[in-house]
């Protein structure tokens, strides 16, 4: 094939090589459109050369050549034979690669982005899962990609331009990646991505001490026994990574030293010592927020269990190791005080309450299912419940929370006993999730078998070899993904599963306990949905009401509708306070009748664009001051157009406080905006906000400068109207 003075990764005949080198190694090859990064083949992910010949192999991807797919990806994981990828995005992981990152041969990058991807083959029985760790603005800083996923090698060409290169030799050499166990390499991706977080915002001299003892405190602290075993051992590893890095004056050894030793004493001898709230005010609420989460991911991969006793045979108790499977090498559920209810013994052991009376047992936050003014309507590691009639856009609003998760860089697990995963998925697409955050943050279960632990009723156990296959399965997901949310989407359709009578009160206590379980004892927050009858009036309890509301651990809601939901129009509901068990959803809800409280309004808008709907979680007309809902009556005849105006104006404070950061000097591309605003919202919602700020004045508007030969990019700046507002 002639090349026309084209690069080969043009022409397609430097694809064809690297395929065929590709197969020869184990690993899995899949043509990319020119130019380009994702995969435009149907059912790429099942692509396969097993008992191909390399005759066949060549004829393909000349086809393919052909067709205007002359970039080269590889399959990742199962798909190539263990084969991974770690992908550097941000800079400051950039920054700190050498210090978790093992050294491995097989390495590329690209002219701007050199050594952004070190590539591994991990040991037989330890591939780790896909796992993306984000910063506080939602951009990713590193990704552990793994089965299911691609990675571009050379000599394909990047959407810029530039060309995918080799750092070394081509594959890593003859020897090929660096072996390793999985365990231990997403361990140290993840330790990363928490180093990341960290360094972003770490002070200069003068405040180093101060930050490195509240890092100490926050990670060190651990229940009864004062120590975190996990973190007394591998908190010198992050420290040091952290002092090196940043160029500290007193030295990596020193701070460990004066840190580590200080803050161990204190806790030993029973001491207080400063945490995650010094943390908070010296590196920002949003970045210790990403920390707590990274923190979690670490635990995670490690494989540490905290330290809960057992009952064995003889009916004794043992304690369970805290020991790590794996731990973080230097390279050359979150800390805090343990649950009293998790250390008994059995259920109906004494429960110490030293540490209520202490004050360290705190109510967790509301800061699930997100409005638009930030306030949670939902408890993080509780059971939640999400009910109403049909068709209310129950299952709208908990896709729409799933995909608040996974912007906060989480996997969440998605139980749908009613549907089919095309609807859901299409739901997901009209919303604006991507393929990838799907692919790689969103587990998709449709079960339709019993499970072993609802297979019983007063008839006593009926556990078949089918349920506790099943049980098996789920567990393994639940230990593999770790989700910190799961959605059971259709209470009802679990009892006739397992051949349960919903009016019966044991069988609503089978279903309910287990539930419950799904919680993981704080680990993850549930969200159930179920249905009312159609006769139910407002501030009505679900079917099999008593169980049900006693199930629930933070909020009931109810999804009481305004104007239906349907295809090609605009609906609204409204979120209803039945139960707020905590009672900090009550607080920011208004009254509605004599009985309701309404904690938000939901607008489903799809008249816009076929296939697109946006949807608001909004803040309720009238809103109540805190402390002071339940004193609030709504007026149901507030016009939409206000409520619009103000939803309207909310979104331009939100622009104005979370991209611009009220800083007049900063100028931001429309891109960068969005990347901050994500998070938040629709992009349709954040443009329109764009051109009402432009047209009153809030921000204006200039050219930047050329780059390279592109067009200027268009700067956007905040004015004083902007500021003020």
């Amino acid at each position: 094939m002639a090349n026309d003075g084209y690069p080969d990764s043009i022409t397609g005949s430097g694809q064809i090589k690297d395929a065929l080198e590709a197969v020869r190694r184990g690993y899995t090859p899949i043509p990319i459109r020119t130019k380009a990064k994702a995969p435009n083949l149907p059912a790429w992910t099942r692509v396969t050369w097993k008992d191909s010949s390399e005759q066949e192999v060549r004829e393909q991807f000349e086809e393919w050549a052909e067709q205007g797919m002359t970039n080269l990806g590889l399959l990742l994981g199962e798909a190539s034979g263990g084969l991974v990828d770690v992908d550097l995005d941000h800079h400051h992981a950039m920054r700190l690669k050498n210090y978790f990152l093992p050294p491995t041969p097989m390495r590329t990058g690209r002219e701007s982005r050199a050594n952004s991807h070190y590539w591994y083959l991990v040991k037989e029985g330890t591939l780790p899962g896909n796992r993306r760790h984000k910063m506080p603005d939602g951009s990713i800083s590193v990704e552990l990609r793994s089965t299911k996923s691609q990675t571009v090698i050379p000599p394909s060409i990047h959407p810029s331009g530039e060309r995918y290169t080799w750092e070394d030799e081509p594959w890593g050499g003859e020897s090929g990646p660096k072996v390793i166990d999985g365990r231990l390499l997403a361990l140290q991706v993840a330790t990363l991505g928490l180093a990341a977080v960290l360094i972003e915002n770490w002070p200069g001299a003068g405040g180093r001490n101060e930050a490195y003892l509240a890092l100490a405190g926050s990670l060190l602290r651990y229940g009864d026994s004062g120590v975190h075993p996990f973190w007394e051992r591998n908190l010198r590893a992050l420290i040091h990574a952290l002092a090196d890095a940043t160029h500290d004056d007193d030295g990596p050894e020193t701070r460990i030293s004066e840190v580590m030793d200080a803050t161990i004493n204190r806790l030993r001898e029973g001491k207080k010592v400063v945490g995650y709230g010094k943390l908070a005010e010296i590196l920002g609420e949003e970045h210790v927020k990403q920390i707590r989460v990274m923190v979690r991911d670490v635990e995670s991969a490690a494989g540490f269990v905290h330290e809960v006793p057992e009952v064995v045979d003889t009916g004794t108790t043992t304690s369970t190791s805290t020991t790590t499977e794996v731990e973080i090498e230097a390279v050359d559920t979150e800390p805090g005080t343990e649950n009293p209810l998790d250390l008994r013994e059995t259920s109906w052991s004494p429960v110490d309450l030293d540490p209520y009376l202490a004050g360290e047992i705190k109510t967790p936050d509301a800061d699930i299912m997100e409005r638009e003014d930030g306030a949670g309507l939902m408890y993080r590691g509780r059971v939640n419940m999400l009910y109403g009639s049909s068709e209310t856009a129950k299952s709208w609003i908990a896709l729409y929370t799933c995909m608040q998760e996974i912007a906060r860089g989480e996997r969440v697990i998605y139980l749908d006993f009613e549907d089919e995963p095309e609807n859901t998925l299409s739901r997901l697409g009209a919303l604006g999730a991507a393929p990838d955050d799907i692919r790689l943050q969103f587990t998709y279960i449709r079960p339709e078998e019993p499970l072993a632990p609802m297979q019983r009723n007063k008839f006593g156990s009926q556990i078949t070899s089918v349920g506790q296959a099943n049980h098996y399965a789920l567990n393994t997901a639940l230990t593999d993904i770790d989700p910190s949310l799961i959605v059971a989407d259709g209470m009802t359709e679990l009892y006739g599963m397992h051949g349960l009578d919903p009016n019966d009160a044991m069988s609503t206590a089978v279903i309910t306990s287990w539930l419950k379980s799904l919680a993981r004892n704080g680990r993850t927050t549930v969200i159930i949905i179920d249905h009312t009858n159609k006769s139910a009036v407002k501030g009505s309890l679900p079917t099999g009401s008593q169980h049900k509301q006693a199930m629930v651990q933070g909020t009931l809601l109810q999804v009481w509708p305004l104007r239906q939901p349907m295809p090609g129009a605009v609906g609204e509901v409204e979120l209803v306070v039945v139960k707020d068990r905590p009672g900090k959803v009550r607080k920011i809800s208004v009254r509605s009748g004599e009985k309701a409280q309404v904690s938000a309004k939901v607008v489903l808008d799809s008249s816009k664009a076929e296939g697109e709907t946006e949807l608001r979680i909004t803040v309720p007309p009238n809103t109540a001051p805190e402390g002071g809902g339940s004193q609030i009556t709504v007026d149901l005849a507030v016009s939409r157009d206000a409520d619009r105006a103000e939803a309207q104006r909310r979104w331009e404070e939100r622009i104005a406080r979370n991209a611009f950061e009220g800083d007049l000097d900063k100028k931001m591309r429309l891109q960068e905006i969005h990347e901050i605003m994500d998070s938040f919202g629709n992009r349709a919602s954040v443009n329109a906000a764009m051109k009402r700020m432009l047209a009153s004045g809030q921000i204006v508007k200039e050219k930047g400068k050329s780059e390279g030969r592109g067009r200027p990019p268009w700067l956007y700046s905040l004015t004083m109207a902007g500021f003020d507002a």
